[in-house]
């Protein structure tokens, strides 16, 4: 009897869980990403359930995006390129997005980064693809007790290669790769074999360091207690600890950085393409940008929104890092697959000598 019950209760669950999944629209993102009561409202106002469903990396989602159908994605730029050339997305309605303007809607920063795409040698429109989610920048979150402004204006990156104080290079190719390539004055970019190798010889002389180590996600509960003195980190991240800890300040070297922005696409394959534009729109409002930004921690790609948080007296301990500020130097990761398997290999061996 036991047995005819339990498999009866998970009959149900599984006609039940198939119903939900036929009237829900799957969203793909960054874990931790978005605030769950816009979700909520959302579900609220269309009654139906959005299933949130994580990813840690751009190139992991971009494999399960060959296996899964989604309706709405949001990964990085250089992927949003790569989906692109590989078919695996379809234009974006603007016509649907009603609580944005492509032209007017995003800040001058921002606007002139997408638009140096377009007339870049290998051009592409990132707004026919995407509406921006969130965007910012890489910098140095240092502790102002034991770094000074000055220090880090006399070395912009190469102060990793300096300095005998505590410090965390953000383990990452892509990242670590763009600190070296700005120092020694290249594209971040470049597929030239002699600069990358260039690079790859001075992220090794940095990762020698003792005073070096490499991570992702912890630094965010070690910069807590301020463990280290010096970290390449995002300006979310920032945000988030500086708003923690009031020891912590933000620094974006002149020199040059990855300047970044998340977009949210609608796949090929989408199953509920309509409801897809519908969540990008209601997602793109001024009260649901102000609500996730703050959420977040990262900058909302609304030019109102972004002007309130730079501007705001209750934001102004947080000012250094919500301000995306772009240097002449400054470029956004383009989708080249022989530089990409480049660094991805060189990193590997730099971190585990």
């Amino acid at each position: 009897m036991k047995k005819i019950i339990g498999f009866t209760v998970l009959l149900i669950s599984i006609v039940t869980l198939s119903a939900c999944n036929t009237n829900s629209l799957k969203v793909f993102s960054y874990g931790d990403y978005m605030n769950p009561d816009l979700l909520r409202e959302f579900e609220k106002e269309f009654d139906i359930r959005v299933q949130l469903i994580p990813f840690d990396s751009n190139e992991r989602a971009l494999t399960k995006m060959k296996l899964e159908k989604f309706d709405v994605v949001i990964p990085s730029d250089y992927a949003i390129e790569q989906l692109i050339k590989e078919d695996m997305i379809q234009p974006i309605d603007w016509s649907k997005i009603t609580n944005l303007n492509k032209e007017t809607s995003f800040p001058e920063e921002l606007n002139s980064l997408i638009n140096d795409l377009k007339s870049d040698e290998n051009p592409i429109d990132l707004l026919e693809y995407m509406v921006p989610y969130f965007w910012g920048n890489m910098g140095i979150i240092y502790n102002t007790d034991k770094v000074t402004l000055a220090e880090l204006e006399e070395h912009e990156w190469d102060i990793f290669a300096q300095t005998s104080l505590s410090a965390v290079v953000y383990d990452s190719s892509r990242d670590g790769f763009m600190m070296a390539l700005k120092h020694l004055g290249y594209s971040m970019n470049t597929d030239v074999t002699t600069e990358l190798k260039e690079a790859e010889s001075y992220l090794t002389t940095v990762a020698k360091k003792s005073n070096i180590v490499f991570l992702t996600d912890e630094i965010l509960d070690d910069m807590l207690t301020t463990k280290y003195d010096l970290v390449q980190a995002y300006s979310g991240d920032a945000v988030y600890l500086m708003d923690e800890n009031d020891k912590l300040n933000f620094y974006v070297p002149e020199v040059g950085t990855n300047v970044w922005v998340d977009g949210m696409v609608i796949p090929k394959n989408a199953e509920k393409v309509d409801l897809a534009h519908e969540f990008i729109n209601f997602i793109s409002s001024y009260e649901m940008s102000l609500a996730n930004t703050e959420y977040v921690f990262y900058q909302s790609p609304r030019k109102d929104v972004y002007n309130f948080m730079i501007t705001s007296e209750d934001y102004a301990h947080l000012r250094e890092a919500y301000q995306v500020k772009r240097n002449e130097n400054d470029e956004i990761f383009r989708y080249i697959p022989e530089a990409k398997k480049f660094t991805d290999d060189a990193w590997l061996k730099i971190i585990t000598n």
